[in-house]
């Protein structure tokens, strides 16, 4: 008999006498955050009754969070966790929620490139989000497969909406449309594309965004919705105030070299958030930016974030082939160059989201076919494209 066995033996008696009759069950990320909890308190004592650095480090051992999917626990077609939506919101039937933000607010964004906009999802919505996320990290996503395995983040995956019916659900009823309308200055809001990032490990230099889907850098808005407290010491995003009006850095390029001739005048003003649960981000694509990972990335805290890229109303499909940019295209639509970006694979989530573009996506109608994603990618084998879409591996690293 095996040692487990043995255990489980002797244990499992003790462990059903103290079995509520009806147990709530919670998933690995939310145990995990108890135990970050538990642990602080504990440390905290210790550090007050021993002031030994010797004695804390012989006590506590760093430990990641989150710990890396195995190849077998990735999922595959279309997910629900099921959650019911806040502030007794009927899933696809009330229309979505409102944010009325200032206009010195939009001139900043339009002004200085970003803009951080507090609040704007209350206690109800933060929660909503923390257990969509500790859903989807607990049953991973095969679509998630290449970055969190890659270790850029403790799990990241692109366009969670169209696989996670909670994600889809917030933005059809969430406020997030509202705000990024004002924002746009525009009538219509569509997801372009998106991502769920939890943690990211070694940290992003500085950069710009080329991963936003098949639009211009002016039709689109890039946002970040934050889940937790952004830790002191690491993880504030931090952008060059006015960057996205340079000339000097290449459309194809994500990596920047602040210390380029042409952005002088944007190198010293450095504008750093440290957001809080429930605020939004919100900026130019081209705006220059960076995060700084732990140095030795190790995150001890979440750091979850819900991001993206969304459409403003009027914008066209632009064919991204040949260009690092295609990545975040990858659906198995019929769009072509030129055409007018209305589809259910970039769904309208401003002023209200489209019935029928939902009930594609919850068909199964939306998504990524193999074949479809050899075809676009293809053009990147090309010198000239596999020399930009290199830039974007410049990118990583912990800290500067």
């Amino acid at each position: 008999m095996s040692i487990l066995s043995i255990l489980s033996l002797v244990f499992l008696p003790c462990i059903l006498a103290f079995t509520p009759l009806r147990p709530q069950v919670f998933s690995r990320m939310e145990v995990r955050q108890s135990t970050i909890k538990a642990d602080g308190i504990a440390e905290k004592a210790i550090q007050e009754s021993n002031t030994s650095v010797e004695k804390k480090s012989e006590s506590f051992t760093k430990k990641k969070v989150l710990d890396e999917p195995a190849i077998w626990e990735y999922n595959f077609g279309l997910q629900d966790s099921k959650l019911p939506l806040p502030h007794g919101i009927v899933k696809d039937v009330t229309s979505p929620e409102k944010f009325a933000i200032t206009e010195e607010q939009i001139q900043t964004l339009e002004r200085d490139g970003v803009v951080h906009i507090k609040g704007v999802f209350d206690e109800e919505w933060v929660e909503y989000l923390r257990k969509a996320t500790a859903h989807q990290v607990d049953q991973p996503h095969f679509w998630a497969f290449a970055g969190t395995a890659s270790k850029l983040y403790d799990y990241i995956q692109r366009n969670v909406w169209q696989t996670n019916r909670s994600f889809a659900s917030f933005y059809y009823h969430s406020a997030m449309g509202h705000v990024l309308a004002q924002c746009g200055r525009t009538d219509e809001i569509r997801i372009s594309t998106d991502l769920l990032m939890v943690n990211p490990n070694k940290g992003f230099k500085w950069h710009q965004d080329n991963q936003n889907g098949p639009i211009t850098w002016e039709e689109g808005l890039r946002f970040w919705i934050t889940m937790d407290e952004t830790p002191e010491e690491y993880g504030a995003p931090v952008y060059l105030k006015g960057s996205h009006f340079n000339n000097a850095v290449d459309e194809q390029a994500v990596f920047v070299d602040i210390e380029a001739e042409g952005l002088e005048e944007y190198r010293n003003e450095q504008l750093e958030f440290r957001t809080m649960p429930g605020d939004m981000l919100i900026w130019h694509p081209r705006t220059i930016h960076k995060v700084d990972g732990p140095s030795d990335g190790i995150w001890t805290s979440y750091r979850r974030v819900l991001g993206g890229t969304v459409a403003k109303g009027g914008s066209t499909y632009h064919d991204k082939r040949g260009s690092g940019g295609v990545l975040s295209d990858l659906g198995r639509h019929n769009l072509q160059d030129g055409d007018k970006l209305q589809s259910s694979y970039f769904p309208i989530v401003y002023p209200e989201f489209n019935k029928r573009e939902a009930n594609e996506r919850d068909n199964g109608q939306v998504g990524r076919s193999p074949a479809d994603i050899i075809t676009k990618i293809g053009g990147l084998v090309s010198k000239a494209s596999s020399e930009r879409f290199g830039s974007f591996f410049q990118v990583l690293g912990s800290r500067n």
